[in-house]
């Protein structure tokens, strides 16, 4: 089984696959809108990309995302 990638998609994968006798079963389309941890990580890395140049805001970023509660 395997995904969409194009190196997955190619002749030369196809023929290497079928030389040793197995078949390909391509999964089903990916769908970035049906994973919620994928926009998470889309607002993430927006955020990293719009203060790489200022580290502490960077840091900021990382903590803002990964904070955790410590409560008891």
């Amino acid at each position: 089984m395997m995904d969409h990638s194009s190196f997955h998609k190619s002749k030369r994968s196809r023929e290497l696959i079928e030389s040793v006798k197995f078949g390909i079963i391509f999964l089903s389309p990916y769908s970035f809108d049906s994973n919620p941890i994928e926009k998470s990580w889309a607002n993430m890395k927006r955020g990293i990309e719009c203060n790489i140049l200022n580290l502490k805001v960077l840091f900021d970023t990382f903590s803002c995302f990964f904070k955790t509660s410590n409560s008891t």
